[in-house]
């Protein structure tokens, strides 16, 4: 008997969370914070950028943000750190955007 699974292409669903140990309520200043971007897609995700309040974030080091697969950590986090972060999954389909995480981070 053949098995007759349908194999379809679609747009990435793309769901962004905080990484597990973080206190996501709790975010004080010079904490670092990292975001893990959870993917289902077909074919294969190409790309994955991740966006602060709509803007894309690049990988700087220096700068003390890491892009890296599909993860984004931010390092020694300060006021202007705060906001909206989403990631955005690409494939030869299409791109898809996940969930929005709200980022506060308090003074210490």
């Amino acid at each position: 008997m053949q098995d007759n699974v349908a194999n379809f292409c679609d747009i990435p669903k793309a769901h962004a969370r905080f990484g597990a140990s973080l206190d996501a309520k709790n975010i004080k200043e010079d904490d670092d914070v990292y975001f893990e971007c959870i993917i289902d897609a077909n074919p294969r995700v190409s790309r994955v950028s991740w966006r602060h309040d709509n803007e894309v974030l690049w990988h700087n080091i220096s700068g003390g943000v890491i892009v890296s697969n599909q993860s984004l950590v931010l390092q020694k986090v300060g006021r202007r750190q705060a906001g909206s972060y989403t990631c955005h999954a690409y494939n030869r389909v299409g791109d898809g955007m996940s969930n929005a995480l709200r980022l506060d981070v308090k003074c210490e």
